[in-house]
Parts: structure tokens; sequence; C-alpha cells
């Protein structure tokens, strides 16, 4: 199982406006290169994301994208769901073959979609940014 590249680019872009402060924009290219997203794919994304209402932005200068709230009360669902349309999919039950065990495959798969995309609704972009602080921040001791 994987998120789409898309899913991907746009929640590391929502994650970086997290860092900064809550009036202070981002242009596309600093963002595309702070988070190593292609430019122009990085454009499309963040024009979706703020049809969503997910981001906002400004133009001219001191102009780029924010966030369109607080990072709190942004999932890594609303993310995901604003490119993607859909959170993940394990297993379509549409065409699936009858033999003994395909209930408890189907069970399984649904399931486990179940708890990917519970999870993708309880995390915010707020809590991945509390979770990568130490991976930035260096600690002085005298």
């Amino acid at each position: 199982m994987q998120i789409s590249r898309k899913a991907d680019y746009a929640l590391r872009a929502v994650t970086i406006l997290a860092t900064l402060g809550p009036e202070k924009s981002m242009q596309a290219q600093e963002l595309a290169s702070a988070g190593k997203i292609p430019t122009k794919f990085l454009e499309q994304i963040l024009l979706v994301l703020k049809r969503a209402g997910v981001l906002k932005s400004k133009r001219g200068v001191g102009g780029g994208y924010r966030l369109g709230r607080e990072s709190r009360l942004i999932s890594a669902a609303d993310v995901i769901e604003a490119v993607d349309g859909e959170l993940i999919v394990l297993h379509d039950e549409g065409d699936y073959p009858v033999f003994a065990g395909a209930a408890g495959i189907e069970n399984f798969l649904r399931e486990a979609e179940e708890a990917v995309n519970n999870k993708l609704r309880d995390i915010t972009i707020e809590d991945f940014v509390q979770h990568g602080e130490g991976d930035s921040m260096v600690g002085y001791g005298i």
C-alpha cells in the first residue's frame, strides 16, 4: 500500500506551511525547494488545496501560500481527500470471486482499510510538526 505521489507532496507542502507563523506565506518556488517537489506539479496541487479551503493565497509582494485554517484543524485525511478525492482503498468489493476463505480476506481488507483511514482522520498537520520538531532542533548544554 502506498499513498499517491500527489498526496505525499500535498502533505509535505501543508506541513512545511504549518511551521511558518500564522500570517506568514511562502511562495510556490520556495515551498517546492524546501519539500523537494517539482514546481509545476506543486503549483497544481496548491490550487487544489486552495479550492478545498486547506490553503489560502495572496498575490503580489509578500504573497504566497499559507494555511487556510489552524494546523490542528487540518487532518491528513483532509489533505489526501482534497488531492485524491478519496482516502486509502485496499479492496474493491464489486468483483471478488467466491471461494473458501474469500469472506475472510474481504473482512480483513475492510478492517485494515478502516483502521488506516481512521488514523488519517485522527492525525493532524500540527501532530506532524510537533512530532518532527526534534528532527531539526539542536540542543546545547553548558
